[in-house]
């Protein structure tokens, strides 16, 4: 469930269409979930009743400007992580999506060493500007010029990305998928 569109928008807090569906879901099925909410936890009895069910988190290292810049309605990414361990201390599989990795702006270290005791593995994603839409762009030149200059550079993000590999590699962590656009 989720990926581009989250299971735990706002609006799920109310209308509970992610629980209800969750509820009419053949438990037996493989059931993987992402979210950037908090609200996730409020479904673990749920979750509990799946054979096969993992949960994940995206988390970043936004924080205080750039995060009212880039995700201003969102978790904090502290209640990401608490979120990420409580599922863990309920038995629920676990995995941290961090996304967008963005030179200057996230720092990859912090989030593995943050969250590494929770996650039992790992997905890691580059900004896709292309993706990201025209808005993104603008704000990421207007605050952050030298973050943009190194992802509009090649060479500089061809570097950029083989010290993000060598980091994760040095890491010792699970890693399912590393998307670099």
């Amino acid at each position: 469930m989720s990926s581009i569109s989250d299971p735990y928008q706002p609006a799920e807090e109310k209308l509970e269409l992610t629980r209800r569906i969750l509820e009419n879901l053949d438990k037996r099925i493989k059931l993987s979930i992402l979210t950037k909410s908090d609200l996730v936890l409020r479904d673990i009895d749920l979750f509990k009743q799946f054979k096969n069910i993992e949960v994940g988190l995206t988390i970043n290292s936004f924080d205080g400007e750039s995060k009212e810049i880039f995700e201003p309605f969102s978790a904090t990414n502290e209640k990401r992580i608490n979120a990420l361990k409580t599922l863990k201390a309920n038995g629920i599989k676990t995995y941290a999506f961090v996304s967008p990795i963005i030179p200057g702006l996230i720092d990859l270290g912090k989030v593995i060493d943050g969250t590494r005791q929770f996650a039992d593995y790992y997905w890691f994603e580059s900004i896709n500007m292309r993706g990201a839409g025209s808005e993104f762009a603008k704000q990421l030149k207007d605050h952050y010029p030298k973050s943009h200059g190194i992802i509009g550079d090649k060479k500089a993000l061809s570097g950029y990305i083989e010290e993000t590999k060598e980091l994760v590699s040095s890491k010792n962590i699970l890693v399912r998928g590393m998307e670099t656009h």
